[in-house]
C-alpha cells in the first residue's frame, strides 16, 4: 500500500512539474498580442491618412440618417 501511494505521489509530482515547464515554455500568447497591436497601429495610421475623407463620409451618413429619422 505504501509503495502504491508513493508511486501516485511521484507520478503526480512529475506531471505537475511537466505542466509547469510546458506553461513556462509556451509563448504563443505574446506573439498574438504583438499581432493585435500591429493591426491596431495600422488601422490608426490609415484613419489618420484619410481623416478628411472619413469625416466627410461620416458627416454625409449622419445627415442622411437625420433626414430619414425626421430631423431637420
Amino acid at each position: 500500500m505504501k509503495n502504491k501511494a508513493m508511486y501516485w505521489y511521484l507520478r503526480g509530482k512529475m506531471e505537475c512539474r511537466n505542466a509547469l515547464e510546458n506553461f513556462m515554455a509556451d509563448e504563443t500568447g505574446a506573439s498574438h498580442m504583438v499581432e493585435i497591436i500591429v493591426v491596431i497601429v495600422i488601422v490608426i495610421a490609415v484613419a489618420g491618412l484619410f481623416r478628411t475623407q472619413l469625416e466627410g463620409s461620416v458627416g454625409k451618413i449622419f445627415e442622411s440618417l437625420n433626414k430619414f429619422i425626421g430631423g431637420e
